[in-house]
């Protein structure tokens, strides 16, 4: 059951210093789970921060709900765990990418923080391993001890979240949003690579652009 003496919600401050955890000795799986479950973006949070932000948190409460990690439910997440399978490698790997976020990562402008790289590198691979066919998670497992991977399955709910993890939304190249009215961002016509909220962030960014700006690999300048 979660901890009565938690919050309901706890907000994220716009600068997270410090490692933000229960005591991982006395807090079992479950409960460590919910305990980030309660956490919720800033409302002005940058576009890129909040996928991140949400597709983790779904991922690993779909993650924690699998019948593969029933036997590892209410051991403290400090001990090594009852079933050792892909579901209890992915909800650990999910979450510890959450917290890294929380912790490290500047909500407002994620591109300030020097973890960002590692982390959406991160949601790559938790993403390729999760949807991979050819059995490659079951064998680095199997490469470390993991050895009850036999019968288990992510499940369609499992995989449609991890599909979203790397699905990272388009924000303007000068201004770091999105466009306000929806429609799509407008596309530097030369090099047809960087993506604007409007032409007025366009020129905006022109000037540090055209030094990198190329069109058919010829430098425009």
């Amino acid at each position: 059951m979660p901890n009565p003496n938690w919050p309901a919600v706890i907000p994220i401050p716009e600068e997270t210093i410090t490692f933000m955890s229960p005591d991982t000795t006395k807090t079992t799986r479950t409960d460590f789970t919910d305990f980030f479950q309660r956490f919720r973006p800033a409302e002005d949070a940058h576009p890129l921060y909040r996928h991140l932000f949400l597709t983790h948190q779904e991922l690993a409460k779909a993650l924690i709900e699998h019948p593969a990690m029933r036997p590892n439910l209410e051991q403290t997440f400090s001990t090594p765990a009852n079933s050792k399978n892909k579901v209890y490698f992915m909800w650990d790997f999910v979450l510890r990418t959450f917290q890294i976020l929380v912790a490290q990562v500047n909500p407002q402008n994620p591109y300030r923080s020097p973890t960002l790289g590692d982390i959406v590198g991160r949601a790559t691979m938790a993403r390729g391993l999760t949807l991979d066919t050819e059995g490659q998670l079951e064998a680095m497992n199997a490469s470390v001890g993991y050895s009850d991977d036999a019968g288990v399955d992510f499940g369609e709910e499992i995989k449609r979240l991890a599909a979203r993890l790397d699905e990272l939304p388009e924000v303007c190249a000068a201004c770091k949003k999105q466009r306000e009215d929806g429609k799509p961002l407008l596309i530097c016509a030369r090099c047809k690579d960087e993506k604007y909220c409007s032409a007025e962030c366009q020129k905006k960014r022109w000037k540090s652009h055209k030094k990198e700006c190329k069109e058919g690999g010829i430098d425009i300048e």
